[in-house]
């Protein structure tokens, strides 16, 4: 997703966040990984250690040597077992295409291959090259063209077929927050970035019950930028916004919270310290901007409802994790 320049800039966290994106292990880990081969059992489908170790590589290769805090080996434990479940999730997704007897082509899959090659200026020898580096071979790169093409398409057809926008939705957003949709209109946010042990819902809890304040518990818990300073990341353009953030944010006033929003892999609770308004910008102008906006967070809304039947239905066996 993306986040404000000003964020990116000042969370030190996410060089941690990208090393990890994919979890860890060290000597004192190696204990808790798989030795039996399987580590996942998805309706029947196996997910095997190799494979596992495959998404975990590029941490095995950045850390190792390193000798990390307690906290962060606590946030990339959290890690991998979220990467094991989004390997689960992948699985539960190619067989409902597979129940729906979705299909990709060969030719289509050369033809998604060469608008890859051509999008990103590379020659088929370049990319040989760089899948060599990620000991990828040619074959399982088209295979995994294929499976996510046909995963795009399970999407569009069981997803972004039941989201709808309409154009009286778009003038009541419009009506209802055109300081977002004004010309240079800003919002200063404070940010708590919650470690993986606290449950941000419990922690927005405690500050909308008076436990403590928004700052303080930034100051005592945030692992983002703005400690020391109660979470204010100052004041960012709504334009410049991730979705999710526009979306969480939409009808807050001065001093209210989001509901937890994702920022990489952790999660993380805004708060509006203040806003300033800018010009005001006619509809048509920002029509697309605001449909956008509402769309994201419908699909958002039905894409995990999909997903969560799916686990209903599921039958999944973890094994010596």
């Amino acid at each position: 997703m993306r986040v404000p320049a000003i964020f990116r800039a000042g969370a030190l966290v996410l060089a941690l966040v990208l090393l990890v994106a994919f979890a860890w292990r060290s000597p004192a880990m190696a204990n808790d990984l798989v030795v039996d081969g399987v580590v996942a059992l998805v309706n029947g489908k196996l997910i095997t250690k190799y494979e596992y170790d495959e998404r975990l590589r590029p941490i095995y290769e950045q850390t190792r040597g390193r000798q990390l805090s307690t906290d962060e080996i606590s946030q990339i434990t959290a890690l991998r077992k979220k990467i094991l479940n989004q390997m689960v999730d992948d699985i539960l997704i190619e067989q409902d295409a597979e129940r729906y007897k979705l299909k990709v082509t060969d030719a289509e899959v050369e033809q998604q291959v060469k608008e890859f090659l051509v999008k990103r200026k590379l020659s088929e020898d370049e990319l040989k090259r760089q899948l060599t580096l990620q000991r990828m071979s040619r074959e399982e790169f088209t295979r995994n063209m294929r499976r996510d093409m046909i995963r795009h398409r399970l999407i569009g057809a069981v997803v972004s077929s039941k989201v709808v926008v309409t154009d009286s939705e778009v003038e009541a957003a419009y009506k209802e927050r055109k300081a977002e949709f004004s010309k240079d209109s800003m919002v200063q946010l404070g940010l708590i970035l919650v470690p993986p042990k606290i449950s941000p819902a419990e922690l927005k809890s405690n500050i909308e019950t008076g436990k403590l304040t928004f700052a303080e518990a930034a100051d005592k818990y945030s692992q983002g930028p703005g400690v020391g300073h109660g979470g204010d990341i100052g004041f960012i353009a709504w334009k410049d916004l991730a979705p999710e953030w526009n979306a969480a944010l939409a009808g807050l006033k001065p001093g209210e919270i989001t509901n937890p929003v994702h920022v990489q892999d952790f999660a993380g609770l805004l708060q509006v310290i203040s806003l300033k308004e800018g010009e005001e910008l006619p509809l048509d102008s920002v029509r697309e901007q605001i449909y956008q906006a509402l769309h994201e967070a419908k699909f958002e809304k039905v894409f995990q409802e999909y997903m969560q039947k799916l686990r209903e239905k599921a039958v999944v066996e973890y094994r010596n994790l």
